[in-house]
């Protein structure tokens, strides 16, 4: 990858360790090749309450450290509100799904576009590169994204956008130890297990991540629990948020979590 052929770069960052790795190899390549580092910029979509504590702040912290400015957006509703998930999910009376995965598409893609077109009506770049830290053992669909690809919906008569994956080769070894060896922060849930850092209560996690998750997000798990009752719609079609309360109250040991797929 020339990084050279583009007048911007923005990397979307969740804060978890594949947004990480991302963000230490376009680095590595902009060092690489003299490549102008003001024209590197990092997207947040934040996700508030209900992504794990201290993200936004650790996002900024991983930034700062490669000399990057961050931009946030959340969702905002018709009138301008920034709309929580989890109040959407009550308007919406139903949870995501997989075939209804609105988490994504209007929490993250849509927030994430509107800092991309923010920054392009102000810097008037030609050619932009949209980073991702999508790696191909996550899943099966992810596997099958072309590592750079021209994004037609964001790319208009006066700019040209392309997706770019520079990770999707790397396995969750190299990730890590990418990682540890160059002493990169990394968010402490991690540490207690869980395998991804997305929103707190993943309606794709497993059983046993979401007791991890909320045995130390308690107070967020009972505005889950009244929001499926409030709706009258299971977290999941296999079992309900209020399962993994009772769980936890019953004192669930949580041995290891496996991964899952997004």
């Amino acid at each position: 990858m020339n990084l050279n052929d583009y007048d911007l770069i923005i990397i979307n960052s969740s804060g978890g360790k594949d947004s990480l790795v991302t963000i230490w190899e376009v680095n590595r390549l902009a060092k690489e090749q003299n490549f102008d580092s003001t024209k590197i910029i990092v997207s947040h979509q934040d996700l508030g309450k209900m992504e794990w504590k201290g993200t936004k702040e650790l996002v900024k912290a991983q930034a700062d450290l490669f000399g990057y400015d961050v931009y946030y957006s959340k969702r905002r509703d018709k009138n301008g509100y920034e709309e929580t998930l989890l109040e959407y999910i009550e308007r919406r009376k139903m949870f995501p799904s997989n075939k209804q995965r609105y988490c994504t598409s209007d929490f993250k893609r849509g927030p994430g576009a509107r800092v991309l077109t923010k920054l392009c009506k102000l810097l008037n770049p030609s050619r932009v590169l949209y980073v991702f830290g999508f790696r191909s053992e996550e899943s099966p669909a992810r596997s099958k994204r072309e590592i750079l690809k021209k994004n037609t919906k964001l790319s208009t008569k006066k700019r040209e956008v392309f997706d770019w994956l520079p990770v999707h080769d790397w396995n969750a070894t190299k990730v890590w130890n990418t990682i540890k060896n160059n002493d990169l922060p990394y968010h402490f849930a991690y540490d207690l297990g869980m395998p991804r850092l997305s929103c707190v209560f993943c309606i794709f996690s497993p059983f046993e991540a979401l007791v991890t998750a909320g045995r130390h997000n308690l107070e967020l798990l009972d505005k889950y629990v009244l929001v499926e009752e409030k709706i009258g719609h299971r977290f999941r079609e296999d079992f309900s948020i209020k399962e993994v309360k009772k769980a936890i109250e019953s004192g669930c040991i949580v041995e290891k979590i496996k991964d899952w797929i997004m």
